[in-house]
């Protein structure tokens, strides 16, 4: 059977509790396929008190042989960190700084996401937060940003839409 993404989890408990979140870099990563690699806990920055909650995925699967728990452990945020809360670009922000953090080679990020963003119908909300708001993320990150914005309004896959097994694969396969 397959789950709800742990996003829809999240977006869902924002939009009944009312909150601005920001997730952790490993999830955003893992949302915008760019690793397989996927949070035993997700940590969640939002404006609210500090809480885990715990949810059944597979609630109510007749045919379920083992339970499938998301941990989201929600934190406090800083006015600071808020910017990019509950923005369109913000997954892609947490996760260019994730993977700065682990050392991993960041134009394959930057392709993987533009291949990712390409079939999402929010792509041209996307580059329009990330070209308006660049004043926002660090000074390493602004080419990036500038790549990554640029591909999605100009609507290019970054020359992956020829090679087809590329496409079909919703991982980047091309991250250490």
């Amino acid at each position: 059977m397959v789950f709800p993404p742990r996003a829809a989890f999240i977006d869902a408990i924002a939009r009944r509790d009312k909150l601005r979140v920001l997730v952790d870099g490993m999830t955003a990563a893992n949302d915008l396929g760019l690793t397989t690699a996927v949070p035993a806990q997700s940590t969640i920055h939002a404006d609210t008190y500090p809480r885990t909650i715990e949810i059944e995925a597979n609630a109510g699967d007749p045919n379920a042989v083992a339970q499938v728990i998301y941990k989201l452990d929600f934190k406090r945020i800083s006015a600071k960190t808020a910017f990019w809360a509950g923005r369109p670009a913000m997954r892609v922000v947490q996760a260019l700084a994730w993977f700065r953090d682990e050392r991993t080679s960041l134009n394959a990020a930057v392709n993987g996401i533009v291949r990712h963003l390409s079939r999402d119908p929010n792509r041209l909300k996307v580059a329009q937060d990330l070209r308006d708001n660049i004043q926002a993320v660090p000074a390493w990150m602004y080419p990036l940003v500038e790549t990554i914005a640029d591909k999605l309004a100009a609507g290019d896959q970054g020359g992956l839409t020829a090679n087809a097994e590329l496409t079909r694969d919703p991982h980047a396969t091309d991250i250490r």
